[in-house]
């Protein structure tokens, strides 16, 4: 009977959902419309409508982590708006474009350093996407299909490498520390950069025309690079730091980066009023798009809890006896699945009312599940046809063809699946920074 009522009720759900969808409501108000159906008609409990105000005040008035949100979100687009990438990418391109892959190195390692302040894959990827294709493509004659999968797999690093705004916006979801999530991140980030450097390194040294030459190595232009991303350097420093010191809480950190993005811009010349105005906008838009899908998956959340929908797939999975390598290839194929027709951050908010208690109940860490989960949703973003990376790199190429975008990110694609796996078979990648900073 448990049985029959899941798969019942599951099949309403996705009956109401996918026609709103498909008619092209926002999936937050689809989610909301959903969520409220599901308490007042199939957990036939009107009264749970009344918990909807106290499910807005703990989700909203009540997370003193969700302030970080858009404090990350407006210093990621400040950073965006005083120009800083191009110094980002000068100072990247004289340390390591000397290596095979040349200038290929630098779009990896600059979108590394840029994501520690940014924490948006889209906003690393049109960022430094704009500064480096002319260059690389027109003026040192690299392969378009490299340079523009180079750049945007690059730009998935903006949301694992802390401060991630997914992160953020996760542990609220599910009640998990942000400085832990930030910690979880931070070897994982600098190990999908360094397997990105790897790959591209071996690759040269094989197939030559696949990158385009190596820059001489020059001791005084890396000094001069160093010296340009100086403040770049300084602001993350004040970030980590100031979090993992026990200065200042994530929060407070967010806003101390605020502050820090402000005076780079004001001693480069770079602040003015418009930019302040265009961040803000920027950062407003992004926080409530962000906000509004937070709190109607609360409510999907809430409806799927009185329906004991949880706790029947649990009861199910488990009944089954389920392998846990089984288990765990069928989460990885569903989002691949889902990141082709829906936004990042839409997916994973849609699925996490379910995916998260099944996995916790499992025995997964809820810390280690979101690395997991945000390099899940990095390879939604170089997953066509809807992966934002791709529209993002062919939209600043100047017009060169979404198929070159497409195929130089596959061997990236790839890579974040051997990511995945090594996260599965090591998940002291993602545990032991948190285990020992906490």
């Amino acid at each position: 009977m448990e049985s029959f009522d899941l798969l019942r009720n599951i099949s309403i759900i996705l009956g109401i959902l996918l026609p709103l969808l498909f008619i092209g409501m926002h999936i937050g108000i689809a989610m909301a419309c959903v969520g409220i159906f599901a308490l007042v008609v199939l957990a036939d409990s009107g009264g749970s409508l009344i918990m909807l105000g106290l499910l807005l005040f703990n989700t909203l008035a009540d997370q003193y982590a969700l302030i970080s949100l858009p404090l990350f979100v407006f210093m990621g687009y400040l950073i965006l708006h005083i120009g800083l990438a191009e110094k980002i990418f000068n100072g990247s391109k004289a340390l390591v474009s000397s290596v095979p892959g040349g200038l290929l190195h630098a779009n990896i390692f600059s979108s590394a350093i840029f994501s520690a302040m940014c924490g948006s894959s889209v906003a690393t990827a049109a960022s430094l996407g704009s500064v480096a294709i002319s260059l690389e493509i027109d003026e040192h004659k690299y392969p378009p299909r490299s340079v523009m999968g180079s750049l945007a797999a690059g730009g998935t690093l903006g949301i694992l490498i802390p401060p991630s705004v997914t992160f953020i916006a996760y542990g609220v979801f599910v009640g998990e520390s942000i400085g832990q999530l930030f910690a979880a991140g931070i070897i994982p980030g600098i190990l999908l950069a360094l397997i990105f450097m790897v790959w591209i390194y071996l690759r040269a040294v094989i197939q030559p025309s696949s990158s385009g030459p190596k820059l001489p190595f020059s001791f005084v232009e890396a000094m001069r690079g160093l010296y340009g991303m100086w403040s770049a350097l300084a602001l993350i420093i004040a970030i980590i730091a100031s979090m993992y010191t026990g200065l200042a809480t994530p929060t407070e950190a967010a806003a101390l980066g605020c502050v820090f993005a402000a005076l780079i811009g004001v001693f480069g010349g770079r602040l003015s009023w418009a930019t302040i105005r265009n961040a803000a906008q920027d950062a407003v838009y992004t926080t409530c798009f962000l906000i509004l899908l937070i709190v109607t998956a609360q409510i999907v959340s809430l409806a799927l809890s009185m329906l004991e929908v949880p706790q029947q797939i649990t009861a199910w999975v488990t009944s089954m006896d389920f392998s846990i390598p089984l288990l765990f290839t069928v989460l990885v194929v569903m989002y691949i699945c889902l990141g082709m027709f829906l936004e990042p951050a839409s997916m994973l908010f849609l699925t996490l009312p379910i995916v998260h208690p099944l996995m916790v109940s499992l025995g997964f860490s809820p810390v280690w599940l979101g690395v997991v989960l945000v390099v899940l949703v990095e390879l939604s973003n170089l997953t066509p046809p809807v992966g934002f990376n791709l529209f993002v790199i062919q939209g600043v190429s100047g017009g060169r063809p979404m198929k070159d975008v497409v195929i130089g990110t596959i061997p990236y694609w790839m890579l974040l699946i051997l990511m995945l796996a090594l996260l599965y078979l090591f998940p002291q990648i993602a545990l032991w920074l948190p285990g020992k900073l906490f």
